[in-house]
């Protein structure tokens, strides 16, 4: 039977534990986030039921929180080594999501002296 080595080096690197402290903290608020999603859910049913149509407010936050909900869950479980909110760099997130404006050029159909006439008018 092989003995396997432990590096104790890597057990007491510090980045290592404060990622685990994160992992429970981020633990904790998954839990109270999801208590809260579910509050909304009833709430949003409510809305359904008595307006035919979820509130908008209401769909807007929650695409929040599924959001948060997406990134905790994927650096709870080693998908990423991004930290969610309020560490995520929001400001890349938007930058990536835009949409470039597409340049069209088009061809001036008439004739100078035809807008110098219409100018002057």
């Amino acid at each position: 039977m092989t003995q396997i080595e432990i590096d104790k080096e890597e057990i007491l690197k510090g980045s290592k534990w404060i990622r685990f402290l994160f992992m429970i903290l981020y633990g904790f608020v998954i839990n109270f986030v999801l208590t809260i999603c579910i509050g909304l859910a009833v709430v949003q049913f409510l809305f359904y039921l008595f307006t035919s149509k979820p509130n908008a407010s209401i769909a807007n936050f929650n695409s929040y929180l599924l959001e948060f909900f997406h990134d905790s869950l994927a650096f709870l479980l080693f998908q990423t080594e991004d930290k969610p909110f309020p560490f995520k760099d929001s400001e890349n997130d938007d930058a990536n999501n835009e949409v470039e404006g597409e340049v069209i050029e088009e061809e001036l159909e008439t004739k100078p002296s035809e807008v110098t006439e219409e100018v002057k008018e």
